[in-house]
């Protein structure tokens, strides 16, 4: 990693990093089930969910990155093979 990358993102690093709007993220990515249980924090995964109104999402830049393109072929062909 290089000095001048993050080592966590937020909402906004995200937004910006993937040309996507938050909603779409979410959408997508963040609250499908089969992603969430990889994502969360509390699986082990690089997201923090906001736990409550006024809390912010917080990534593991490069794990979340990983993760991105690792799925990216999923992501856009609508989630995991059934």
């Amino acid at each position: 990693m290089k000095p001048e990358e993050k080592v966590w993102w937020s909402m906004k690093d995200l937004v910006e990093r993937t040309g996507r709007s938050h909603v779409w993220l979410k959408e997508k990515i963040l609250l499908r089930p089969e992603y969430k249980k990889i994502l969360d924090l509390e699986n082990g995964g690089p997201v923090y969910y906001p736990q409550s109104q006024g809390d912010r999402w917080c990534f593991i830049a490069d794990r979340m990155d990983e993760f991105l393109c690792k799925y990216f072929a999923q992501i856009f062909k609508g989630g995991p093979k059934k």
